[in-house]
């Protein structure tokens, strides 16, 4: 089977940079390493009552003591979220995110 790759120019204003969303994502994670649930809510754009819905369905996945991205609270203490691991898995689990915000 033959290949055939065709190159399409892209002319972008100036100013603006074509970019992976990986890269994207890391580099606006990078800003702000550890995220408080207010801006984890604000960046995946959903209710803050959605937001710890989705920190407790997803639990075991999140756990920070399990390999996830979550520390969760006790003691009085607050939710700290990994902000490069957390987009990931909101990337990765968009759809049973949405599923799960839904019911």
């Amino acid at each position: 089977m033959n290949k055939l790759t065709v190159t399409v120019p892209i002319t972008l204003p100036e100013g603006i940079e074509l970019i992976e969303t990986e890269r994207r994502e890391q580099l606006e994670a990078d800003k702000r390493v550890i995220w408080d649930v207010n801006k984890a809510t604000e960046v995946i754009g959903i209710s803050k009552k959605d937001m710890y819905k989705v920190l407790e369905v997803f639990k075991p996945r999140l756990d920070i003591d399990h390999g996830g991205c979550v520390y969760y609270p006790y003691g009085g203490s607050k939710y700290r979220i990994e902000s490069l691991g957390f987009t990931k898995f909101v990337r990765n689990n968009f759809a049973r995110i949405m599923e799960e915000i839904a019911k």
